[in-house]
């Protein structure tokens, strides 16, 4: 398995292994619920944003440079303004902890794009 993949691999296989770890936690947890509730939200809102990355990359990677571009910054206006209004209707109309939330996606998104990032660097032209 090549370098690229097996960092796909990584972030994905991470991202989901988290999400099902705070899940558990969440739903099994006798302290604070509201925390756990805030931090999982704040993963499954990155990991979302991840994911839709991947699909716009994978769709122009194969395309000449000027079309790979356009997916590429098209790409993150979509993934920004939708993680915009989630991220707006999730402080608004959940009950969370806003510090934990905010923190939350702040850390997941930047670990994300750090994948993003090796992925984009490592892959074959």
């Amino acid at each position: 398995m090549k370098l690229p993949k097996k960092i796909l691999l990584f972030g994905i296989s991470f991202g989901i292994i988290s999400l099902l770890i705070l899940a558990g936690y969440t739903l099994f947890a006798t302290s604070n619920q509201t925390i756990s509730k805030s931090i999982l939200i704040g993963d499954f809102l990155a990991f979302l944003n991840f994911i839709l990355g991947l699909l716009f990359v994978s769709w122009g990677l194969s395309r000449p440079n000027k079309e790979f571009l356009a997916s590429l910054f098209g790409g993150l206006l979509i993934r920004l303004s939708l993680l915009l209004i989630l991220l707006t209707s999730t402080l608004i109309f959940l009950e969370i902890n806003e510090i934990s939330f905010i923190f939350s996606i702040l850390f997941f998104y930047f670990f994300y794009v750090i994948i993003e990032i090796i992925y984009l660097n490592f892959r074959e032209r």
